[in-house]
């Protein structure tokens, strides 16, 4: 197996429209942080990365002081990283559709996000790599003279739709991976 990359999350952030007032909570960007947990989580998944943490640094640091640790000793075991990981959720939007006949009705809800990832060099500031990823995620329900199923508000879809671009996107960094390998793509 080839040798795993060290990457940090330093930034994942929602900049659509969508959500930017009732998705938002006492910390920020609710849908840029489940973002950066599905990214950490596939980045894992892969196994050519290893993720260390820097997005909740505050509360590592606070656990390191229940520990005894002062400020010093927390840095100073603070692993070092070949990359930083800056990216956002760039689209995001939902659609219903539906349509009748005489006996029955049909209903489609469908959400769409686009995400895009740049790869930063933590010494130079240097962008050695960006991609992107689309996803989608559908629920269609359908019924005949009463019978069959009623779909309601899905409030999971843009969910789905962002965890689906996350995993396209990570299918064109692997694919990268194995095309160029480590060394062209980290320094």
């Amino acid at each position: 197996m080839a040798e795993r990359i060290t990457v940090a999350i330093a930034r994942f952030s929602n900049e659509t429209h969508y959500g930017s007032g009732l998705f938002r909570d006492e910390y920020g960007d609710r849908v840029g942080k489940q973002a950066s947990d599905s990214l950490a989580r596939q980045l894992l998944a892969t196994q050519r990365f290893i993720v260390v943490e820097r997005q909740d640094m505050d509360r590592l640091q606070a656990e390191a002081e229940l520990m005894g640790e002062d400020i010093d000793q927390f840095r100073n075991q603070l692993k070092g990283v070949d990359a930083l990981i800056l990216g956002s959720v760039v689209e995001l939007g939902r659609e219903t559709t539906g349509k009748s006949w005489m006996v029955g009705a049909s209903k489609t809800q469908r959400a769409r996000a686009r995400v895009v990832l740049r790869m930063v060099d933590p010494r130079s500031g240097e962008v050695f790599y960006a991609t992107d990823g689309s996803g989608d995620a559908t629920l269609t329900s359908k019924n005949t003279l009463g019978f069959g199923g009623q779909a309601g508000f899905d409030s999971t879809l843009e969910g789905k739709a962002i965890e689906a671009a996350i995993v396209n996107m990570m299918n064109n960094v692997t694919a990268t991976l194995e095309t160029h390998g480590r060394s062209s793509q980290t320094r």
